[in-house]
Parts: C-alpha cells; sequence; structure tokens
C-alpha cells in the first residue's frame, strides 16, 4: 500500500472499525517510513507526581498484539521511571491530515533478551553510537559536548568494537490500552476513542 493510498479526505464516511484499522496503519508506516509524521512520536512518563516528555523514534508497530515498540539506552531517566512506574503515553501528529493519535498504555522492558538481541544486530554503526557514551544520558557536563570521543563521534571504530554499547541497549514496548483520535476539520473536527481494556470503541465530541 503506497502511502498516499491511506488519505481520505472525508473522515465522516469512516465507520469506527474502519478509523481504527486506518491508525494501526498509519503506525505500521510510521514505524517503517523515516519521513512519516508518525515516525517520531512525543512519549511522556512520571516522575515522582511530574510529567517528562521527550521524542522518541518509533522503530515497530505490532497491531495484532497492539503493540509498539522504541529503543533507548537503559541508564537514560525514562528507563527507570519507566521501572518504577510503567504507565507510559505516547502523542503522535500529522499535520497534513491534521490527525492527532493520543496513545496510553503499559511499558514493557527488554534488556539483554532474544527481542533485543535481534534489534541489535540489525541496528547501523551510526545508530550504535547513541550507547557508546561514557556517561549516562542527561548527565551534566562543563561544555557543549556528546558524551562521545572523537574517534566513535568520527565513526572511526568497527562493528566489533561497537558490541560494548549493547549492554546500555533496551527495548520499550508500549501494551497499548486505548487510542484517542482526533481529526481537525474546518466544517467540523471529529473525535473517537478505542478502549482496549474492554474493546469498546465510542465516537465522542472534540
Amino acid at each position: 500500500m503506497k502511502d498516499n493510498e491511506l488519505i481520505r479526505k472525508n473522515y465522516t464516511e469512516y465507520n469506527l472499525n474502519e478509523l481504527e484499522q486506518d491508525c494501526w496503519t498509519r503506525l505500521v508506516i510510521g514505524a517503517s517510513k523515516s519521513r512519516s509524521p508518525f515516525h517520531t512520536p512525543c512519549v511522556a512518563t512520571l516522575n515522582s507526581g511530574e510529567v517528562n516528555m521527550r521524542t522518541v523514534v518509533l522503530r515497530k508497530t505490532i497491531p495484532v498484539d497492539k503493540e509498539l515498540r522504541f529503543h533507548t539506552d537503559i541508564r537514560s531517566p525514562k528507563w527507570n521511571e519507566l521501572s518504577i512506574n510503567s504507565s507510559i503515553s505516547a502523542l503522535f501528529y500529522d499535520s497534513e491530515e491534521r490527525i492527532q493519535l493520543r496513545v496510553k498504555g503499559k511499558a514493557v522492558l527488554h534488556h539483554t533478551n532474544d527481542m533485543t538481541a535481534k534489534a541489535w544486530e540489525t541496528t547501523s554503526l551510526s545508530s550504535r553510537k547513541c550507547y557508546l557514551t561514557h556517561f549516562s544520558p542527561s548527565s551534566f557536563s562543563d561544555g557543549s559536548t556528546s558524551g562521545l570521543s572523537e574517534e566513535i563521534e568520527q565513526e572511526n571504530f568497527t562493528l566489533a568494537e561497537s558490541e560494548v554499547g549493547y549492554e546500555n541497549f533496551g527495548i520499550v514496548s508500549i501494551q497499548v490500552q486505548s487510542i484517542d483520535w482526533l481529526w481537525l476539520n474546518h466544517a467540523g473536527h471529529r473525535r473517537a476513542f478505542f478502549d482496549y481494556s474492554d474493546g469498546s470503541f465510542q465516537w465522542m465530541i472534540p
């Protein structure tokens, strides 16, 4: 299916089941196409009652399991936050189509297991750089720095030498509990809610 085959200007013609399927199709494309507006959602976690947000890269979408995945450094604050409180939200927005998805779920953390091993094997050298810093992400420094050595910054290292980064590599799996869909339309917005905890699909007032 081509990306433009998803475009259907009048969402008032959709029923709830068609709309829910469209959401997951867009999320699948978001994980596979780097230029998709759904490729880099904003993810929110909780830390002692405060909300922390950051942009992540959507790496995998599994509609049948209602699952989304992204990669992260296990030394990062979000990994620690999710290990304490697994509640997580992800915000997706397509400015051209004017479609917003607010996804809520529970995070399952994966580290040094079959899932992470398989993903690490296909992680490029340039992406592996993210896991080769000597200090943990969000650490303060005396000046502007990537946290990497000059050799690593210039990718002057081998795939074998990058294997040490696997120890810091983790996958966050979002077990989706609900999707709040919103379509902004000058003639009248539309909104729907898909609750996977009880299987109910409902229209909402935008």
